[in-house]
């Protein structure tokens, strides 16, 4: 029995828990949750972002030598990281140098007669030392060039097969830029291939197809030693299949970015190796002509009808092109990834039954890996069908989400999705508008590109805002005929749908990258779809919590794409020239990239209490990183040698001589040429290099003179060459300079004057031609079919670019003009640079020395001499 006490002390207790409850109901009303909730999810969100970095920079355990006692058969990554060593110790290996035309080819020439000598008796390897010549138009953004080589090298391997019908070929090509060891680019991709054929010619077994081994020795120099190869080499019409590996980076994971055209296999068998790693986004980007460069991979498919797998490196694009990219900073298991992935490609492809095969099943196909472990890949018609059966099922479950919670279409209904659509989409909109304004002002100011060397400013400076601008207008949204958590069961859905009507234009549209909208919506309506299975949609926090989960998968897949995109083109800014905006370009990106991965959340802004002081919070940190843009913690770039950021310069010293119609000279000066490469050049080393001060200005130079009277060095440069720099200095030290001989001029018919000239300098000339107003060039003996037309001040022109490999000869060439009848006078502008980009062949000045060693160690220089004249005749 209880005693009076007791009972009444038991019914306080009950009645202050009730009190407590009570007062945590009117704290936080039912279905909310406190604001700091929604700062802990943003910190779940960021861990989670953290664990896709680190499973993206997982690289596989690398095997060394001792190692292959227990693996005979698998990739050795300390062989090969040898064989990188002996190449990056030769310095740079631009075309035309001894290291690259005498030391190189000895080097892999030795390495493969050692191949041969080990090899397997039942293995037939065969290895050929091709010295070629030849030109070919290569159409590019924004002009085109003739691309002229002659005596560059390939060295090539054989390795037989059963069948000597068809073969598949790897390419990977040893010369360098100037300046760079070429480590990444393309050093590591050879010693790859040494160590893949090492492998396979210790084989009891040949493959079914043969498999040759191109080591380029001209890609940097404008994709030629590939054009010499599958034009004019005896193995190159059974040349079926090409495995093209090259870098835009340095270390990290090898990417497959481009394949096809049209073949479905390729896929399936690329599907197959060990840590398959490619997105069907970046080949679209690729061959959109949005990246400034271009592979081997093209040449092969264009003028050898070939298809295959075009792969590289793309981590630390910092590094591409740069004296950063050397042999110590590539970790071992870069060289297991792309080794194991090769070998095994080899493997499949050289016994695939559809090498060779014109009649294999064709069409353009939809590829994706995910997190580097699997790999999907299935063709348009099957994306055509997957999509839009995703697209049926998440309006049909929408549908009957209405119908669980008693909404019919009444005018109310109606109106309350409107609102839904409406604030949605307009801050969509505002975000967009937000960032644009953003990038604009912080560039304005002069402080862009601060994310560069510090990419997680990316998400307070455009993650955040694009948040804060984008989720408040849902709070709008009140609807008096239904409950809280019907609002945000139908709105989370309202967003879906929104997704999935664009996912349904982009897939009728015919553009492949759909899959990133599929995952979200598809992994969206089945977390719907479990709900409503287990009847819970009225439960509150209990369907809140399986759609959250269910949501990590997209979530974490529109991470990892995200991911791989921005740690490309992040780097890539500062090679695009200053006349963009990378700001508005990144901060697009990353608008996108919110929008996909956040907005499945974006109803649970609907279910926190006080939700002002969350964006507060927000604005807070955006505050933050903003700030840190205006300090020196913002400064975008490094010469730190471990994890560089470099800003890019080409600086030419340059010696300019134009000519009149009269053959006499009207214009001697010479100068610094600046090619300036991203948004912040040269303002950036103002303060460090005073000569900036005698800048002078190009516009009288770029109306009267073709490309602005300067010596280009690539064809892409006439995009930004109006953008560029000229400082007055003395002249230049040239050891051989450029000349145009004219042998004749011949009318050989009332409206045809033919030309026969001879054009001698260096090894890498660059001429340009462009034909007087309402005159053409009617055709050359240097190509067999002109290319599409370009113009500049209104008048058409041609680039043609000049390379000599093992030995030095001049250009000969025949130009017929098309004219009125009696026509006089000039008919063309003709101007010739001479590149002089080996530092053992030219001597810098004291000057251009000097004024070199201005530069802080955070710029990266690539200078050499140059030697520009022109001629009107």
């Amino acid at each position: 029995m209880r005693s009076r006490k007791g009972v009444s002390s038991e019914f306080s207790s009950v009645e202050f828990e009730d009190t407590r409850k009570d007062e945590r109901k009117q704290k936080y009303p039912l279905h909310t949750f406190p604001y700091y909730y929604g700062i802990l999810f943003c910190v779940f969100l960021i861990l989670l972002l953290r664990f896709i970095v680190f499973l993206d920079q997982k690289l596989p355990i690398p095997l060394k030598k001792g190692d292959e006692v227990l693996h005979p058969d698998r990739f050795i990554a300390e062989r090969a990281q040898e064989d990188l060593k002996y190449l990056t110790d030769l310095g740079p290996r631009v075309v035309g140098s001894y290291e690259n035309e005498v030391l190189t080819v000895e080097f892999l020439r030795k390495q493969i007669f050692d191949i041969i000598h080990e090899a397997h008796p039942s293995q037939k390897i065969e290895l050929d030392v091709q010295v070629v010549s030849g030109s070919y138009f290569l159409g590019s953004k924004p002009t085109g060039k003739i691309n002229m080589y002659a005596n560059i090298q390939n060295i090539v391997v054989k390795l037989y097969g059963q069948n000597d019908n068809n073969s598949l070929l790897l390419n990977a090509h040893f010369d360098s830029v100037p300046t760079s060891p070429g480590g990444s680019d393309d050093g590591i991709n050879c010693a790859v291939m040494l160590e893949i054929l090492r492998k396979y010619s210790k084989h009891g077994t040949r493959f079914v197809h043969n498999v040759i081994f191109l080591f380029n020795g001209a890609e940097e120099s404008g994709l030629q030693a590939s054009h010499g190869f599958i034009t004019k080499h005896k193995w190159a019409k059974e040349s079926k299949v090409i495995i093209n590996l090259e870098a835009a980076g340095s270390g990290g994971k090898i990417v497959m970015f481009q394949t096809g055209p049209n073949k479905v296999w390729l896929n399936e068998d690329y599907g197959k190796v060990p840590y398959p790693r490619g997105q069907a986004a970046s080949e679209e980007l690729f061959q959109s002509e949005v990246i400034p460069s271009d592979t081997d991979f093209r040449v092969f498919r264009d003028f050898g009808n070939m298809v295959g797998i075009d792969m590289a490196f793309v981590k630390d694009g910092y590094r591409y092109h740069t004296k950063y990219d050397r042999f110590d900073n590539i970790p071992l298991g870069s060289y297991q990834h792309v080794g194991d992935n090769v070998m095994s490609l080899v493997k499949n492809m050289a016994n695939n039954p559809e090498l060779g095969n014109e009649n294999a099943e064709s069409g353009k196909v939809v590829f994706f890996d995910l997190f580097g472990g699997y790999f999907v890949s299935y063709n348009t018609s099957t994306a055509v069908i997957l999509n839009l059966s995703i697209f049926v099922l998440s309006l049909l479950v929408f549908l009957l989400s209405l119908r669980r919670f008693n909404l019919g279409i009444t005018v109310n209904t109606v109106l309350y999705f409107n609102q839904i659509f409406a604030v949605t989409l307009f801050g969509w909109l505002l975000s967009f508008l937000t960032i644009i304004l953003l990038a604009y002002v912080i560039d304005l100011l002069g402080y862009g590109m601060s994310w560069y060397g510090h990419p997680w400013l990316v998400l307070g400076l455009f993650v955040i805002p694009t948040i804060i601008t984008s989720t408040p207008m849902l709070l709008l949204i009140r609807p008096m005929h239904i409950s809280q958590n019907a609002n945000c069961f139908i709105q989370a859905q309202i967003i879906r749908l929104i997704w999935s009507f664009i996912m349904l234009v982009i897939t009728l549209l015919g553009v492949r990258t759909t899959y990133p909208l599929l995952m979200v919506v598809l992994f969206d309506t089945l977390a719907y779809v479990v709900i409503l299975a287990m009847g819970l949609e009225h439960s509150g926090s209990k369907w809140k919590i399986i759609y959250l989960t269910i949501s990590l998968i997209p979530t974490s897949f529109s991470m990892s794409i995200a991911i791989e995109l921005f740690d490309f083109f992040i780097p890539l800014t500062g090679r695009i020239g200053s006349n963009k905006i990378p700001d508005i370009i990144i901060g697009f990106g990353c608008v996108f990239a919110t929008l996909l991965t956040l907005t499945p959340y974006y109803f649970l802004i609907s279910t926190l209490n006080k939700p002002k002081n969350f964006y507060k919070i927000l604005a807070a940190v955006f505050v933050g990183c903003f700030m840190i843009v205006f300090t020196p913690f913002g400064f975008p770039y490094s010469g730190d040698y471990k994890s560089p950021t470099p800003q890019r310069f080409w600086i030419m010293h340059s010696q300019r001589v134009f000519h009149g119609e009269d053959g006499g000279i009207i214009k001697k000066d010479s100068g610094y040429f600046f090619l300036n490469m991203d948004r912040n050049s040269p303002r950036s080393v103002a303060k460090y290099v005073d000569d900036l001060k005698r800048t002078a200005d190009l516009e009288s130079d770029c109306k009267n003179f073709l490309l602005c009277g300067l010596p280009l060095a690539h064809p892409k440069m006439c995009d930004v060459v109006r953008y560029s720099t000229w400082i007055p200095a003395s002249s230049p030290i040239i050891p051989d300079p450029v000349n145009l001989k004219i042998h004749s001029k011949t009318e050989i018919s009332p409206t045809l004057i033919r030309y026969n000239l001879t054009i001698s300098g260096p090894d890498r000339l660059m001429f340009y031609l462009s034909p007087k107003k309402n005159l053409n060039l009617h055709k050359t003996s240097l190509l067999d079919k002109m290319g599409h037309q370009v113009f500049w001040n209104d008048r058409p022109y041609y680039f043609f670019v000049y390379v000599c490999g093992k030995e030095v000869t001049p250009v000969n060439a025949l130009f017929d003009i098309e004219v009125p009848e009696n026509h006089t006078g000039p008919t063309m502008d003709i101007a010739v640079s001479g590149n002089y980009v080996h530092p053992k062949k030219f001597r810098m000045t004291q000057d251009f020395s000097k004024f070199l060693s201005k530069f802080p160690d955070w710029a990266d220089l690539t200078a050499w001499v140059a030697n520009y004249q022109s001629w009107v005749i």
